[in-house]
């Protein structure tokens, strides 16, 4: 997970609060929150207004991911009794294809 951490870090992302559900990352310089969800690949979830805002993006997500540790992202009704919180998944299965992801993220 030490690699992980220095390529947030290398792309202007600071760690903000983790829990054994995800990692919260904070842009230093656009204030963007960013997850990392300790799945089996390598799982980021990005903000839904960055997401649906941009076609691309869109298009490059592996779908919607809701989770309670998404608590920097809007709600919205899915499958249990109240809103929760929610953003656009995206896989890597690599730290280099993370970092590229994350440069090209920074200059949108």
């Amino acid at each position: 997970m030490g690699n992980i951490h220095n390529t947030f870090g290398l792309n202007n992302f600071k760690t903000m609060k983790e829990t054994s559900k995800a990692v919260e990352f904070r842009n230093i310089v656009n204030g963007e929150v960013i997850y990392l969800l300790p799945n089996k690949e390598m799982t980021i979830v990005l903000n839904p207004k960055k997401v649906e805002g941009n076609m691309e993006l869109k298009e490059k997500s592996t779908g919607l991911r809701h989770s309670t540790a998404l608590r920097e992202f809007p709600k919205r009704e899915h499958t249990g009794n109240g809103p929760i919180c929610y953003g656009y998944a995206y896989k890597f299965i690599s730290d280099d294809e993370l970092d590229i992801f994350l440069s090209e993220l920074n200059n949108l």
